[in-house]
């Protein structure tokens, strides 16, 4: 969990996404604890830590707690900058917060592609 003011200058320097929330979780998994599907050809680890940051979200929303979940930054630099070790993998960044009064999605949120461009019928 990430909340110090000097923590969170070091999100900002990540990415332009914090929008000013006091708390923000970084999600990453361990290379070294993960299930090896068989043909070890793939790993669980990205999976597992997104079921994490999913069960995240929607606890912070129970809370009546909103979030946004953040993928515009590098992994490997915010690793760096909060000092993890090598076998830390960074997926994601979650700004947990009370919203502005006024504030709300995007315009582009909202906008839907036709299912046929999005979706292959066999």
């Amino acid at each position: 969990m990430i909340e110090k003011p000097e923590d969170l200058a070091k999100v900002d320097q990540l990415t332009p996404c914090r929008y000013g929330a006091g708390t923000v979780l970084l999600v990453a998994y361990d290379q070294n604890n993960m299930y090896t599907y068989p043909g070890e050809r793939y790993t669980s680890g990205i999976e597992d830590a997104t079921i994490v940051a999913t069960h995240l979200l929607l606890a912070a929303k129970d809370a009546g707690v909103d979030s946004c979940w953040l993928n515009r930054f590098d992994p490997d630099k915010a690793a760096e900058i909060f000092g993890l070790p090598a076998n830390e993998k960074v997926v994601m960044l979650l700004d947990l917060g009370y919203p502005a009064e006024g504030a709300g999605p995007l315009e582009r949120h909202t906008q839907r592609k036709d299912l046929s461009e999005t979706v292959t019928y066999l």
